[in-house]
């Protein structure tokens, strides 16, 4: 790495976190894009994912990528790489992420953050919009400048296996309202905001992580359902930039076509329609939405075909900058519209500022991120979130002198949460309680641990069964597995005493109607988990109302407040 000059190690030490988006600097763009080669132009079309230092260097020198995106990382190490890239790069990088709950979702030691439909639960915009400026200022710390969030899409599918809880509920007007706020929030404390995945990636069952995901509503169902909330962000909160869906919008398109793909979606809705001239992404081009029916190079040229700008995930990025120099040599695109999406791309970079400052003072960001007084703030939000959607027997609240048996099951991705240390539900139900005996069940179920799971449950007062049912990407389904639900019928037959805890997929509760109490918390952030035992045991109330329908009993805008 090249050591910084003194002139940026000064500048460095006197840079201060941006409090707002700044104005567009026409002149620098203008000179900018002047000076550059169609080599270069085309490289700033590309987003890659960055995991490995001297490979997304290689890429810079090689082919000018236009910025990068990250994976699970500690922070300081990342703004330290982050730093050494800038400095490795002609252009400054612009630096994405998805921190859709906040900068824990991929920030060890980061705060994390209610997820978004535990965040519909508590319908306060107000709410959403500190969220977002909590995640702001966590992000811009440790060199991140664009978000992809807020999720825009209207979870109206129960068995949407890849949206579920990223989306605020299934009414379309509280998806809009909160939306807008998170918007406002991100951009407002500095961070570029993203609306995904348009035009709407709530009514389905397909992960297109795996394949071609299909929307089947009519053109008057997809305006008033999908595209609404779309419509209200642009209009009230405008985002810098828009992500595509690997979707087919049967009311878009007649022919089969991801949006990603489609004119009608990226120029004539997006750009015509809704008048709409930021940036717009790609979803990830290594998707099965994607790969399963298109080679990357036609669909990399197809995608900035159809309107979009920033080509997120290449698959391969070599043949995906050759497959765009070929489509503008044999005349496919023209310049003139590869310059188009480098102007909104220079454009973007100027109002984050990093065309003046695009390192980050490393040493600050212990008093930054992850620190005490943000938790107390996920916890304030948290608190207003988790939601009480049946209580029969009235099970709830909990006396610390009763004996309770907490039981954790997961999926697979559950499991993941939990060797990572990051199930404390049972930990914080002890600190409230010493009376308290936890049992951690596999995702496989095996016959013993049943037989041990019921002999505890007959001698306990109360069960709480602790449920970390999450997305697992490209499963196709985030449903409480068969031999889960199995053991909840036996579990309620054995102790009539149980209620069930959801920090996961809240529609888990329409698989176990035997158990008599239900509580929603919709995600394992920690001030969720800590938030959840204390209303359990009548420290707090209950405040979150549900924002979808779980079963009859349980619909939307349902909330016990004990």
């Amino acid at each position: 790495m090249k050591t910084l000059t003194v002139a940026l190690a000064v500048a460095l030490l006197v840079s201060s976190l941006r409090a707002q988006l700044l104005p567009v600097d026409d002149a620098w763009v203008n000179r900018t894009l002047q000076s550059m080669t169609l080599d270069e132009k085309i490289g700033q079309l590309f987003v890659p994912a960055h995991t490995d230092i001297q490979k997304t260097e290689g890429w810079i020198r090689s082919y000018g990528i236009g910025g990068l995106w990250f994976a699970r990382t500690e922070a300081k190490k990342i703004a330290a790489e982050l730093n050494r890239l800038q400095e490795a790069s002609k252009y400054p990088l612009l630096v994405t992420v998805d921190f859709e709950k906040g900068a824990g979702t991929y920030i060890d030691g980061a705060t994390d953050l209610p997820i978004n439909m535990a965040l519909g639960a508590s319908r306060d915009p107000k709410l959403v919009a500190s969220a977002a400026r909590l995640t702001a200022r966590e992000a811009r710390a440790i060199g991140v400048h664009l978000n992809y969030a807020p999720v825009l899409d209207v979870n109206n599918n129960a068995d949407n296996p890849v949206i579920n809880t990223r989306s605020f509920g299934e009414d379309p007007r509280l998806v809009a309202a909160l939306g807008v706020a998170a918007v406002k929030g991100y951009q407002e404390s500095g961070l570029l905001a993203t609306g995904k995945h348009f035009p709407g990636h709530g009514n389905t069952a397909t992960d297109t992580h795996a394949k071609l995901g299909v929307v089947t509503s009519s053109p008057k169902e997809f305006e008033s359902m999908e595209l609404y909330p779309y419509k209200e962000v642009l209009k009230k909160g405008m985002p810098s930039s828009i992500m595509s869906a690997h979707l087919w919008i049967q009311a878009v398109d007649v022919d089969t076509l991801p949006a990603t793909l489609s004119t009608n979606a990226m120029t004539k809705l997006l750009r015509d329609r809704l008048k709409f001239d930021g940036l717009v992404f790609t979803d990830a081009m290594a998707m099965g939405g994607i790969t399963t029916r298109y080679p990357f190079d036609v669909a990399t040229v197809k995608a900035i075909q159809a309107g979009c700008d920033i080509i997120l995930f290449p698959g391969n990025l070599e043949k995906g900058i050759q497959a765009i120099r070929r489509a503008v040599s044999n005349g496919q695109i023209t310049e003139k519209r590869i310059d188009e999406s480098v102007r909104r791309i220079l454009k973007a970079k100027t109002r984050v500022g990093i065309h003046k400052q695009k390192f980050v003072d490393v040493e600050r960001i212990s008093a930054l991120v992850g620190t005490e007084e943000n938790y107390r703030e996920a916890k304030r939000i948290a608190a207003q979130c988790v939601t009480l959607a049946k209580n029969d027997g009235k099970i709830i609240p909990l006396n610390p002198a009763q004996k309770v048996l907490v039981l954790t099951m997961s999926n697979k991705e559950g499991n993941s949460m939990m060797s990572r240390g990051l199930v404390t539900f049972p930990d914080e139900v002890k600190k409230l309680s010493g009376n308290v005996t936890e049992l951690r069940l596999s995702d496989s179920l095996r016959s013993d641990e049943v037989a041990g799971a019921l002999k505890a449950a007959a001698d306990a007062d109360v069960v709480l069964v602790a449920a970390y049912i999450k997305i697992v990407l490209s499963s196709g389904t985030v449903a409480l597995p068969p031999a889960q639900a199995a053991f909840l019928q036996g579990l309620s037959a054995t102790n009539r005493r149980v209620a069930l805890v959801s920090f996961g997929n809240p529609y888990i509760g329409a698989s176990a109607p035997a158990i008599p109490a239900y509580i929603c918390a919709y995600d394992n952030a920690k001030a969720l988990q800590e938030a959840t035992a204390e209303a359990l045991y009548g420290k707090t109330s209950f405040k979150g109302k549900l924002p979808v329908t779980v079963s009859e009993k349980m619909k939307f805008g349902v909330g016990l407040a004990k």
